[in-house]
Formats: C-alpha cells, sequence, structure tokens
C-alpha cells in the first residue's frame, strides 16, 4: 500500500529536521575542535581532541547515513509513492 502524500511530506521534513540539528552538532564539534588545536584547552588537548575526532567521525557517518535516507524520501516524495 502507498503511504499519502502527506504522510510522505511529514517523513521528508522530520528528516530534514533531522540533518539540521545534526549538522548544528557537527558544526559545535569543529568549532571546540578547532579552538583546541590553536591551543585553548590547556595540558589534556591531545586526549580530548582524540575523542572529539571519534566523535565527528560517528556524526560524519550518521550524517551521510540521514543524507542518503533524505535522497530516497525526496525521490518517493517526488514520485508519488511511498
Amino acid at each position: 500500500m502507498n503511504a499519502e502524500p502527506r504522510d510522505d511530506r511529514d517523513r521528508l521534513a522530520d528528516l530534514q529536521k533531522q540533518e539540521r540539528t545534526l549538522s548544528a552538532r557537527r558544526t559545535q564539534l569543529h568549532n571546540r575542535l578547532d579552538f583546541l588545536r590553536a591551543g585553548g584547552g590547556g595540558v589534556e588537548d591531545a586526549t580530548l581532541i582524540g575523542e572529539l575526532e571519534r566523535q565527528e567521525q560517528e556524526l560524519s557517518r550518521q550524517r551521510r547515513d540521514l543524507h542518503e535516507r533524505i535522497e530516497r524520501a525526496s525521490a518517493q516524495f517526488a514520485s508519488g509513492r511511498g
């Protein structure tokens, strides 16, 4: 059974909202990393930077996955099928 156009639109809007939230978190993380790399964090920078870099990699993976889901949802919405 096909989803209603409203359902497709809502699903796409939800995915786009998730992407904006994730991108904002990733931007904040990048800003923090830039600050620490510039020497603004103190003596434990290397350990913290390593942890933040791992977090950034995970956020980037989640964001790529989300972009793929958005592309699929956009295509389904455009074609009128769910």
